[in-house]
């Protein structure tokens, strides 16, 4: 081992230079780990802006119809005519303790365990009033949380809901994973995921961040996606034969409801009822449909 030089003197360096010097370079891609995201109120034209709340739930399973909360995250943000997050509310985070214990499975993912819930319950009106009293409300998987949070908090259920996961063509802006680590890792962020209140952070510098190539940001995106109206096409009775074409057109099988289920834009709702019609029932029926908006978009059941 070689001895360290005495006439070497050691010279403290701002992390932050070495990270933009590594950012230079091709060979290094510099992460830089998400803080919590504290913008004061400023002078804006409040009547040209929209107020939403971002949630995440930690639960002790998958399915709403059985699993509980465990955990809930908000944070109210307000954005400004060019959907940029300008102001930011204080974050809130509840435990709850559930009706049974929290499984092993569930311990290791999030580090909740039944010490930590015992005795702890969400502020219903509190959580309920952010809601509430907010434009839209935005998570990153908004069919899991929103089943969840309206079975947990039914005062707050039938505002409309927008999903960065699924509101956001992410493949076509370039993004090859969509799940929030994936997406804040391509944009130069990391963070410890699991945990409702960070999740809800990771969320906010996600909807912040601009899309410099294609104009606007992430939540300006996903907000212009969300507010048109689409079609739930439910392909009742198809025959067995037909899973594999119909996962390649884009269906996907719900259990729950035991039927093959794709949602299209308001402008090829036609022409997917006419392709159901002809390839899946020989042009005998027709495929039930029904029209959604975000007001009703992954409410559980929909």
């Amino acid at each position: 081992m070689r001895a360290l030089r005495s006439d070497l003197i050691g010279v403290p360096i701002e992390p932050e230079v070495i990270a933009r010097a590594l950012d230079r370079h091709d060979d290094y891609r510099v992460l830089r780990r998400i803080r919590r995201m504290d913008r004061r109120p400023t002078r804006i034209d409040r009547s040209n802006s929209l107020v939403g709340v971002a949630i995440d739930v930690e639960t002790t399973g998958l399915d709403h119809s059985r699993h509980e909360v465990i955990e809930l995250a908000i944070q109210r943000f307000r954005l400004d005519a060019q959907y940029r997050i300008v102001e930011t509310g204080r974050p809130r985070t509840w435990l709850e303790q559930p009706s049974e214990p929290i499984p092993p499975g569930i311990t290791r993912v999030t580090g909740l365990t039944d010490a930590d819930v015992a005795g702890r319950a969400i502020a219903d009106g509190e959580a309920g009033c952010m809601i509430l009293t907010a434009d839209f409300v935005v998570s990153h998987n908004a069919a899991f949380d929103r089943p969840f949070l309206e079975k947990r908090l039914p005062m707050a259920a039938g505002r409309p809901w927008a999903c960065t996961l699924a509101d956001v063509e992410w493949r076509e802006l370039g993004y090859e994973g969509r799940t929030l680590s994936a997406l804040l890792s391509r944009m130069g962020w990391f963070y410890d995921a699991h945990r409702a209140e960070v999740d809800v952070t990771a969320l906010l510098h996600l909807l912040s961040h601009p899309l410099d190539e294609f104009g606007g940001t992430v939540a300006g995106r996903m907000i212009g996606n969300a507010n048109k109206p689409t079609w739930i096409v439910d392909a009742q009775d198809a025959p067995f034969s037909a899973r594999e074409v119909l996962k390649e057109r884009g269906y996907r099988w719900d259990a729950a409801r035991r039927v093959w289920s794709a949602q299209v834009a308001d402008d090829l709702a036609r022409d997917e009822a006419d392709w159901a019609s002809l390839m899946l029932y020989g042009g005998r029926r027709k495929p039930e449909m029904r029209r959604v908006t975000w007001i009703e978009r992954y409410a559980a059941g929909s």
